[in-house]
């Protein structure tokens, strides 16, 4: 107890305050791509776009949370979180990663050795690439995650084109604000599976890890959960 208390104090977040903070974030993801489907439902497609990339926001902070597990104050780790958390563009660029950190967050499921749960992530994965594929497809082949940024910014403000001020309802195409969408539903509806709404698992498992794992051991852990996004589901997730 009291060697797991000297771990604790060297770390530049209490196990408290990360878990609060990763949790806060999976509760915004799951509420803003709730709002972006009923402003789709609404015809509101510009407002909708915008609101869904909040959540792709938010899923990135998650990830970039979650990288506090052995961070010091001061260390690369610390910096990273402390300057991507307030970064719109960096938050974006994080989820260019969500199909590792999901099966990193897969350790965590008791689940995780089923062989139904092994067919469940596959399917969601596949459908994460093609709804991925999706929108990359509509945006361009220089099409990076930051980039949704600017987008997100179109749909919440009028804006200026030749000369013309037009209404941000004009801003965003429909079929391009649905693509965004079902990407957020792809990458939503993945968290909840692994998750759940309650986040008992993943708590349990932070408290763990950095209580009884180094750093070292850590490394293994993610590599088998890449393994597992590799290998067991066969897909190749370097392609966008």
């Amino acid at each position: 107890m009291v060697r797991a208390q000297l771990r604790s104090q060297m770390y530049s977040h209490d196990t408290k305050t990360v878990l609060n903070a990763f949790a806060k974030a999976y509760e915004s993801a799951l509420a803003n791509y709730e709002a972006a489907s009923a402003l789709a439902e609404l015809k509101h497609f510009s407002q909708a776009t915008s609101v869904a990339i909040l959540s792709l926001e938010e899923v990135g902070k998650m990830f970039l949370i979650d990288g506090l597990l052995f961070a010091r104050t001061g260390d690369e780790r610390y910096k990273h979180y402390k300057q991507g958390h307030l970064s719109h563009q960096m938050k974006l660029n994080a989820v260019a990663l969500y199909p590792l950190f999901l099966g990193y967050l897969t350790i965590s499921d008791p689940r995780r050795n089923e062989g139904s749960y092994h067919q469940m992530m596959e399917s969601m994965l596949t459908d994460l690439k093609t709804k991925r594929q999706e929108l990359a497809d509509l945006l361009g082949k220089d099409f990076l995650f930051r980039n949704l940024d600017h987008l997100k910014q179109k749909g919440f403000y009028s804006y200026e084109a030749d000369g013309v001020f037009k209404a941000n309802k004009e801003a965003i195409d429909p079929e391009l604000a649905k693509a965004v969408l079902a990407f957020d539903r792809s990458v939503t509806d993945a968290l909840k599976f692994v998750l759940g709404r309650s986040l008992e698992n993943y708590n349990a498992l932070f408290q763990d890890l950095r209580e009884k794992v180094d750093e070292v051991s850590l490394r293994q852990i993610r590599n088998e959960a890449t393994r597992f996004v590799r290998n067991v589901l066969g897909l190749d997730i370097e392609k966008p």
